[in-house]
């Protein structure tokens, strides 16, 4: 005779997908807005989307990196670097075609990220010292005349179909700049999920000498979540530059903490082991949610903005950490130590 399945306690079910109370609050946050600025969702969903997809890319490269242990706060340093390489190289018709500006910025960011990584896996260099160090170099080498003297890109150095590409061009009624952070999320996600390297992330993450005993090449493994992480910073890059058609060396410098932030809101544990996709997604959606739909509620104050970011990302991690030890109580609990 079966057995009826049990029931999973709450709180087994918030350790499994603890995406789930960050997925209520948005679901509020938007009543809330929609309830004091009536029609906000059919005239505003376009530009959340916009504004939330440069940093979605970013977030899925972030989420690598904090998957195994790890953090990179150059991501920004590079979408500024390869967006005014790009741009000169264009400006200069060195480089036409949209396909190889994409290419190359990948290229540079993958490369970035791969010099991350090895002084970080091989060098026994603290993640954010690497990277921290790695932004200054990477920003000081902008505007420097020896290299290309690529002080600021503007929108007459762009060829028309580039500046126009990610947003001129739709598909299903949406603008290819959307449809780049679907392809780049659903990627990651199924690389993540469906393939041992992904989960090998995962393993590092979680137990690294667990990972190594099995065989678990844990310094590669490093390595490639920061070149992912760089070569999405670099796609990124281009993207920003086909959005907003300019450039300059202080491009983005801080939305690395809004990057973070989307994952750790997405519930991504900040130690490693533990993140998911869609938890991301939600995450980076709060975040253009946000800054969005505060100056439609009247509130001008960038402060304000950044005061609820804070709210919710202390509560975020708040719940992680919660979340966190239950899951380790319970792991304790049933090997009975």
């Amino acid at each position: 005779m079966q057995t009826k399945k049990e029931r999973k306690p709450l709180y087994a079910l918030l350790i499994e997908h603890r995406e789930i109370p960050l997925l209520a609050v948005l679901v509020l946050l938007l009543v809330a807005i929609s309830i004091r600025v009536p029609g906000y969702i059919p005239k505003s969903y376009m530009n959340v989307l916009k504004n939330g997809s440069i940093n979605m890319v970013m977030s899925c490269g972030m989420l690598c990196v904090l998957l195994v242990g790890s953090i990179d706060i150059s991501i920004t340093a590079i979408l500024a670097f390869v967006g005014c390489v790009a741009g000169k190289l264009m400006g200069m018709g060195a480089i036409e075609s949209t396909f190889l500006m994409f290419a190359l910025g990948i290229g540079i960011g993958a490369l970035i990220g791969a010099v991350n990584g090895v002084l970080m896996s091989y060098g026994r260099v603290i993640a954010i010292i690497v990277t921290l160090s790695t932004s200054y170099i990477v920003r000081a080498l902008i505007p420097m005349q020896w290299l290309m003297g690529m002080n600021k890109i503007n929108p007459t150095d762009l060829t028309p179909s580039f500046a126009s590409f990610l947003t001129g061009n739709s598909f299903l009624g949406l603008p290819l700049l959307v449809w780049m952070a679907i392809a780049v999320t659903v990627l990651t996600g199924v690389f993540l999920k469906y393939t041992r390297t992904g989960r090998n992330l995962y393993a590092v993450g979680s137990n690294a000498e667990a990972a190594q005993m099995r065989g678990v090449p844990i310094n590669r493994i490093k390595v490639l979540a920061h070149v992912i992480c760089g070569a999405t910073a670099g796609l990124a890059g281009v993207m920003w530059l086909s959005f907003y058609n300019a450039v300059e060396k202080g491009t983005a410098n801080g939305n690395e903490m809004f990057t973070i932030a989307a994952c750790v809101l997405g519930g991504v544990s900040v130690t490693g082991g533990y993140g998911k996709i869609t938890g991301v997604v939600i995450g980076a959606v709060m975040i253009a949610l946000i800054d969005n739909a505060i100056p439609m509620l009247g509130i001008g104050n960038s402060m304000i903005t950044e005061f609820v970011k804070g709210i919710l990302l202390l509560f975020a991690i708040l719940l992680n950490v919660i979340l966190q030890r239950i899951a380790n109580k319970q792991d304790l609990a049933r090997r009975n130590i």
